[in-house]
């Protein structure tokens, strides 16, 4: 997946923010990262069902590259 693809999904959910929408990213068997936008807000909350660690991201940009660089660290191990 693109990182423009990841930041497509995450516009959406923060254009849309007084509803609940979530995007469910599969890392690993044991690993999956959802992201949702806090509703009437612009922050993005990430969390790990494995880690059970959540984090927040006030800019589309930083959450998409983070998103990234974890969906893609898994393919090169």
């Amino acid at each position: 997946m693109s990182i423009e693809h990841i930041k497509a999904m995450l516009r959406i959910s923060c254009n849309f923010n007084t509803s609940s929408i979530s995007h469910s990213f599969t890392i690993s068997k044991e690993e999956t990262l959802v992201v949702k936008c806090i509703k009437s807000t612009f922050i993005l909350e990430v969390s790990s069902t494995e880690h059970q660690h959540v984090e927040y991201y006030t800019s589309i940009d930083q959450a998409a590259e983070a998103l990234y660089k974890k969906i893609h660290a898994q393919k090169t191990h």
